[in-house]
């Protein structure tokens, strides 16, 4: 990192109360190696005074998932993501390093911090939403979410980094795997354009991913869109969308298990740059922050949305 360069160093106070020695380890790195101005916000309003004042500094983020989406989001709506590389320093408040292990960011806050030093960037797809709202890396919806029920008001001073994400985010209490129930959702998912399952088939989970961060699984079937088959491949400005029908219902458009056969979980993959999500009252997690319940969403690929610092490898 080039001498005269400083850091504005953004703290998230959720990361703090969890963990607070490996802020500190990741502060004392970035504190020698570098002109560091710390700001620990407590609002959105403190939040974007920092950004607007950061000058030339590189922004790093110590924090948690919550944490670094509210920073990106910020950048977002001031028009600065694309052209802003970001450092990050993950801190697990509870939920686990998602982000920052689909990204290949290193988990111990003296290494991340280290890598967010470094001159080795590279730009990633994101996904935003018909609201506002950012995927980083991915988007699940049904089995594995986590249901959030409504929490007391507090007021702005009260909620601390909470404050800075969506209030729609809210404590994370059960998981979808109960709340699907016997028949599955009932969705209809559009992908770019085309129906590609409707609400006569059930379905358990549906997974929007960039860059390949979809995880693998076995054998997909293919959708053809547009006259040309998705299933293989990484198109640029397109996202991998996987759909896991029902356990207990046939496969999308292509026929019911023979008589007697037992029935297996029907798997449909392709790849898009706008998928339509619309049924009743579905949650669903962008990059493990669930948000919902909601009946339509609309998610857009945006390509190279954003720059990170990563290690030499990933580059």
């Amino acid at each position: 990192m080039s001498a005269e360069r400083s850091l504005l160093v953004i703290t998230d106070p959720a990361a703090r109360s969890a963990d607070g020695e490996s802020v500190r380890v990741a502060l004392d790195v970035l504190r020698a190696c570098a002109p560091s101005k710390i700001v620990i916000p407590t609002d959105k309003a403190d939040l974007e005074r920092a950004l607007a004042r950061r000058g030339r500094r590189r922004v790093v983020v110590i924090g948690t998932d919550a944490g670094v989406h509210a920073v990106a989001r910020m950048l977002d709506r001031r028009g600065e993501l694309g052209d802003t590389p970001l450092g990050i320093v993950p801190v697990d408040a509870g939920g686990g390093h998602g982000l920052a292990d689909a990204l290949g960011l290193p988990a111990e806050p003296d290494k991340a911090a280290r890598v967010a030093l470094g001159e080795n960037e590279r730009s990633f797809d994101l996904m935003s939403d018909d609201l506002g709202g950012l995927a980083l890396r991915s988007v699940r919806i049904g089995h594995g979410v986590g249901m959030r029920r409504s929490a007391p008001a507090k007021p702005a001073s009260g909620w601390g980094w909470r404050g800075l994400v969506d209030h729609a985010m809210r404590t994370v209490s059960t998981t979808v795997g109960a709340a699907v129930g016997p028949s599955g959702h009932r969705l209809r998912i559009e992908a770019d354009g085309c129906v590609v399952a409707d609400m006569d088939r059930p379905v358990l989970s549906v997974h929007l991913g960039c860059d390949g961060s979809a995880a693998p699984r076995v054998k997909m079937t293919e959708v053809t869109l547009n006259g040309s088959a998705n299933g293989n491949g990484h198109g640029a400005g397109t996202a991998s969308v996987m759909i896991t029908g029902h356990p207990g219902a046939n496969r999308f458009g292509l026929g019911g298990p023979a008589q007697g056969a037992p029935i297996r979980e029907p798997l449909v993959e392709l790849r898009a740059h706008e998928i339509t999500v619309c049924g009743r009252d579905f949650t669903y997690a962008a990059d493990g922050l669930a948000t919902g319940p909601v009946r339509l969403r609309t998610w857009t690929v945006r390509p190279t949305g954003w720059r990170l610092f990563v290690p030499a490898q990933v580059s």
